[in-house]
């Protein structure tokens, strides 16, 4: 098999599995195994505190050793912590499934594209890319909709589907997966030499490109609001006890999110090459905008119906956010810097979601869900002064300085 089909096949498959997995969590978390919010929200804590901490070790492990076995190991991982949450419904045993699940990410996320780009030739990888997150698209569909059925048969029956056809990707890949243009340094010079330069390149980032500093404040608030929301809004849904089956109406939101989403990225991406460096914070910042005013009616909504309708106007809005916050990024980073100043926005919405989280989820307990959910849906707010002020000043003061 080509390195092309096997890329395919592996991108189509884990989204598959990916969103069958991601259709039901939530809602097993919030039905089954507690309804305390400081609970729910550390759970998305310990998972991206993980992927914070192991991000860049295990990104050094894939360039001094394997992109092939760090993205097989990641696939064991992720497999066998989706398992073990679905297994039963116990706080510790889910928290350390999320922990597991955070290391697997690490060693996956980045490892497969590096690998192909290998393969290939990075000249010849942009086109794949494409076609890969095309198909991911198409089969996530599909995991949907397998979680609306087997969800039929209890919330963990998916989990553990998920994680057994994930591991059997990853068993697939170990026996096709080729590793021919890949020259690995595994000495512990090589590794060190990685990792130091690794962090060097971080902290010359903020020292040399002004405005990266306002992408990782950014990316630290949106993680300070994502964190508590994405952990509360399932109990909140289901306060209103929607009178039809909970992975059913859950299932076709996500479905007609994706759907919303991917058709308002195709009119995003036919403007985004005509957009200035100016306007593309300003259109993040309209988004952001959108999603907040739609997450405020979702909190306030009096009526199952008017939480959905604004759960998904806000999701919409928030998910078509991603590339152009990539695009941003490529527009004013330079070359050599370009792909750590992007890891690092990645990076500080984890560490604003672990920072803030336990507080969120902390407010929840001692007050109630709705204010702790206003709270951090208020809390991206900061995140529209911080790209709509003049950057251009911006730029010039830090220079200065």
């Amino acid at each position: 098999m080509t390195p092309r089909a096997t890329y395919y096949v592996m991108r189509g498959t884990f989204s598959l599995f990916y969103r069958m997995w991601l259709t039901v969590t939530l809602l097993y978390h919030a039905e089954m195994v507690t309804t305390d919010p400081l609970l729910l929200v550390l759970l998305n804590v310990v998972h991206e505190g993980t992927v914070f901490l192991f991000e860049i070790p295990t990104g050094v492990v894939a360039d001094a050793y394997s992109r092939k076995w760090s993205t097989i190991i990641g696939l064991f991982l992720i497999g066998g912590a989706y398992c073990l949450e679905g297994s039963a419904p116990i706080y510790g045993r889910v928290l350390l499934a999320l922990f597991i699940y955070g290391i697997g990410f690490t060693f996956f996320s980045g490892a497969n594209d590096a690998w192909l780009a290998d393969e290939i030739g990075p000249e010849h990888a942009a086109p794949v890319y494409m076609r890969g997150t095309q198909i991911s698209l198409i089969f996530g569909q599909g995991g949907i909709l397998g979680a609306i059925v087997m969800g039929q048969f209890g919330l963990q029956m998916p989990l553990i589907i998920a994680g057994i056809g994930i591991m059997l990707l990853g068993f697939f890949l170990a026996m096709t997966m080729t590793e021919e243009g890949f020259s690995p340094d595994r000495s512990i010079e090589g590794v060190r030499a990685r990792l130091t330069k690794t962090i060097h390149q971080s902290t010359g980032a903020l020292r040399t490109q002004p405005l990266l500093l306002n992408v990782v404040l950014v990316g630290v608030i949106v993680g300070t609001s994502v964190g508590g929301f994405d952990g509360l809004f399932t109990p909140h849904f289901l306060s209103f006890d929607p009178q039809i089956d909970s992975v059913i109406w859950y299932g076709l939101l996500e479905a007609a999110i994706s759907l919303a989403s991917a058709l308002m990225l195709e009119v995003i991406r036919r403007r985004a090459k005509h957009l200035s460096s100016d306007q593309v914070p300003r259109t993040i910042a309209l988004l952001y905008l959108g999603t907040i005013i739609g997450n405020v009616v979702f909190v306030l909504a009096g009526n199952f119906g008017m939480a959905i309708l604004a759960f998904w106007v806000s999701q919409m809005f928030r998910s078509t956010t991603r590339p152009l916050i990539t695009i941003w990024i490529n527009q004013f980073a330079e070359s050599h810097v370009r792909a750590t100043a992007i890891s690092m926005y990645w990076q500080s919405i984890a560490l604003g979601n672990v920072i803030t989280g336990p507080f969120i989820g902390l407010i929840g307990r001692l007050f109630s869900l709705q204010v702790a959910l206003m709270t951090s849906v208020l809390a991206l707010s900061p995140s529209l002064w911080l790209l709509t002020r003049n950057q251009n000043a911006d730029e010039s003061f830090n220079e200065q300085a």
